[in-house]
């Protein structure tokens, strides 16, 4: 808490990191052989509201996550089909990976989205 990585160092691979503390001021350089860096518990979305629906945390609600309280489609829905998976509650928008509200929130998953996203935005397409 209150910590920064601001270095990171190594010859072959990974060997030390620098930490900046915040309330001291200092930098202190300590050994480390792996970093492992968490992303996405944020989602950055405020610039969304009004726009698609989100959950209580800024999330983006998409395909059965919309309609799960109660089975009803969002107001706003024009289409008479259901979502597609990873669809919002604008029709033929879509979100995939951490921004999305129930995502696994790992980078291979957000990549696995990414790709299905692409198929399904096809499908929108020539479906609608």
């Amino acid at each position: 808490v209150r910590t920064t990585v601001v270095r990171l160092d190594g010859d072959e691979h990974l060997e030390r990191l620098t930490l900046h503390d915040a309330d001291t001021g200092e930098d202190k350089e300590v050994p480390a052989r792996f970093m492992f860096t968490f992303i996405g518990a944020r989602p950055h979305t405020d610039w969304l509201a009004g726009v698609v629906e989100r959950d209580e945390y800024g999330f983006v609600l998409t395909g059965s996550d919309l309609i799960a309280n109660g089975g009803e489609l969002p107001a706003e829905w024009s289409l008479e089909r259901a979502p597609y998976p990873l669809e919002t509650s604008v029709p033929g928008v879509f979100a995939a990976g951490d921004v999305r509200a129930h995502s696994v929130k790992r980078v291979a998953s957000g990549v696995g989205e990414g790709a299905m996203a692409v198929s399904l935005i096809h499908r929108y397409r020539s479906m609608g």
